[in-house]
């Protein structure tokens, strides 16, 4: 076999390879290119289309617009290998039982996945409500698909699993406008308990962040002391001023003497 024979050879091979696969890459990166602009048409799309609802949190809207065009991009694939002629059959079924172990593996993060999405739909409470939960108590920051970021009370940043919040008992005081404080007062056992009640209330009328006095009354007795309680509603944003003022109002009125006690001593 001559020189000239061979390379006539070498080139039938090429353009057989050329004719054989030649068309199948050109097809394989049409394929590519449509389900990648595919794939961020429909992100834009779903996201757009959730963000018209307002019961949707953006944190969903990301999470479904990224789970369209992953999925497309997954099934982009799966078409790029049939076109080369490989048989996806055995690729899916190794895909769909990779799947069921990480699933297996990954069981807790998936349900505080599940309850992130629950959180951001339903909204029991929102970004920069007040929650007190597994004895954490803060400022909602961030809702997150796998996590809640609370700031605490103490300035410090807690990451709380969505599972413990959906799962567990959530108090939010600051979905209501208004507040109920509550006051007690020990006093000594030898004081009369109508002018202690009396001086209490006047203290507390007085102060014009008061919405409304539930209820003044004995709360526990002892041997040498009693304690007055009373329950006071403000409106929430003024709660902690209302507090520090009304109890240093307390602690100066009751450290004077009552004044049936001083027309005694006068008398």
């Amino acid at each position: 076999m001559g020189i000239e024979e061979q390379w006539n050879n070498a080139a039938n091979v090429l353009v057989a390879l050329i004719t054989t696969y030649g068309l199948r890459v050109v097809g394989a990166i049409i394929i590519l290119f449509v389900g990648w602009m595919t794939s961020r048409l429909l992100y834009t799309a779903v996201v757009r289309l959730c963000q018209k609802t307002p019961r949707i949190d953006r944190t969903v809207a990301l999470f479904l617009g990224n789970a369209a065009r992953y999925t497309v991009l997954v099934f982009t694939f799966v078409a790029v290998l049939t076109t080369f002629g490989i048989a996806t059959t055995s690729f899916v079924a190794v895909l769909g039982a990779l799947g069921i172990a990480i699933g297996l593996a990954l069981q807790g993060t998936l349900s505080n996945l599940a309850a992130g999405i629950m959180l951001v739909v339903f909204r029991p409470f929102h970004i920069g409500d007040r929650v007190e939960t597994g004895g954490v108590t803060g400022i909602a920051r961030e809702i997150n698909l796998f996590f809640t970021e609370i700031d605490g009370d103490d300035n410090t940043r807690v990451i709380i699993p969505n599972g413990k919040l959906w799962g567990e008992i959530v108090k939010v005081p600051t979905r209501n406008d208004t507040a109920r404080l509550e006051f007690r007062v020990p006093r000594p056992a030898n004081e009369d308990v109508g002018t202690a009640i009396s001086r209490l209330r006047s203290l507390i009328e007085r102060d014009h962040r008061v919405l409304n006095i539930g209820a003044i009354g004995i709360d526990t007795l002892e041997a040498d002391k009693y304690t007055l309680a009373a329950q006071v509603w403000v409106q929430r944003d003024a709660a902690t001023p209302f507090k520090f003022d009304v109890n240093r109002s307390i602690k100066e009125e009751f450290d004077r003497k009552p004044p049936a006690m001083v027309e005694r001593r006068v008398g």
